[in-house]
């Protein structure tokens, strides 16, 4: 099993019981955890899922060994940061010292269905820093058993407590891609999950935290630098291409994908992504000796830990050819 290793559940491709089956069979293979990202739509209306991620996590956990956490919850639209943190709370009282959240901007994709105003980036930026400050107040009076009020600029929490409530709170990290929002992570949160970077941003991405935690006079030991990484990997060359194109085009749009609110409107975009758009933007392709040192050169530039998202449909056959082929040189 390589613990540096864990593996993304693509919950807007498979229904609900196959990707608690994918989950045991990536641990199986030697995948260590389990990430689950929470939406409310599929990025294209041919993925077609989108479970509530909570339920689908507690069933995961019971399936699997390790840790597990939502990949880039989102806060102020559909879910206030107190349920958030009850929902943590539990999963973590359940399966005491396996889970952690991470916590993002949101997209519209999945956060404007309540018909709520949209924010712009900056925003939602600051919505997402104030709903971990009151995420992890919230945690830390529950767990000295006492009642805790939050009154934000975003957020406002009455006198109360979460009455289940583990003794070792869930992590709390923030899902980011970019360098100014790593940086007040690495101040103010448990950790920092780089999603979707290429290398060289990957480096600035993780310089930047280091920075923001050197500043809040915290330990680097203490906090957690974790990478979310999106790859393509098929039997050969050619599929590999023809799936991303397929089930995964945004990651040749060249703009933010935030503000786009319909899977078909994704999908009518998609239209214009060329095969050669996906260059320099995730690895694609067959060979497991490129994914090896895809994911040891992140290792390398000092993250403790990747999360992998393969694109594809052929999500047994890829988590089968990651534990016979990848992961056993990663440690």
């Amino acid at each position: 099993m390589s613990a540096r290793v864990g593996y993304v559940v693509p919950v807007d491709g498979v229904r609900p019981r196959e990707a608690v089956e994918l989950a045991s069979l990536a641990e199986q293979a030697g995948f260590h955890g389990v990430m689950a990202a929470d939406t409310f739509q599929p990025w294209l209306p041919g993925l077609g899922q989108a479970p509530q991620v909570w339920p689908l996590l507690g069933t995961i956990a019971e399936h699997i060994g390790g840790d597990f956490g939502v990949g880039m919850a989102a806060v102020g639209n559909r879910m206030h940061p107190a349920s958030i943190a009850q929902a943590a709370a539990t999963l973590a009282m359940l399966h005491p010292g396996r889970h952690w959240l991470s916590i993002g901007p949101g997209e519209a994709l999945h956060e404007h269905v309540t018909a709520d105003y949209w924010p712009e980036p900056p925003v939602r930026i600051a919505r997402l820093f104030e709903a971990v400050d009151l995420i992890r107040r919230l945690f830390a009076a529950s767990v000295a058993g006492r009642d805790v009020r939050y009154a934000g600029e975003h957020f406002s929490l009455e006198s109360t407590r979460l009455w289940t409530m583990p003794e070792q709170p869930p992590r709390v990290l923030v899902a980011t891609s970019g360098p100014v929002t790593a940086r007040r992570a690495g101040r103010s949160a448990d950790g920092l999950l780089a999603v979707a970077v290429q290398p060289q941003q990957a480096a600035l991405v993780l310089e930047r935290f280091r920075e923001g935690v050197e500043e809040s006079g915290r330990d680097h030991s203490t906090v957690s630098a974790w990478l979310h990484l999106n790859v393509s990997w098929a039997a050969t060359d050619a599929e590999a291409l023809t799936q991303v194109s397929e089930r995964y085009p945004m990651a040749a749009m060249r703009f933010a994908r935030g503000d786009l609110r319909s899977p078909h409107v994704v999908e009518q975009i998609a239209k214009l992504v060329r095969p050669e758009d996906f260059t320099g933007r995730l690895l694609i392709g067959a060979d497991p000796g490129l994914h090896r040192e895809q994911l040891r050169d992140y290792l390398d530039l000092g993250y403790d830990r990747i999360f992998v998202h393969n694109v594809g449909s052929n999500q047994a056959a890829f988590v089968q050819a990651y534990g016979g082929d990848v992961l056993p040189s990663l440690g």
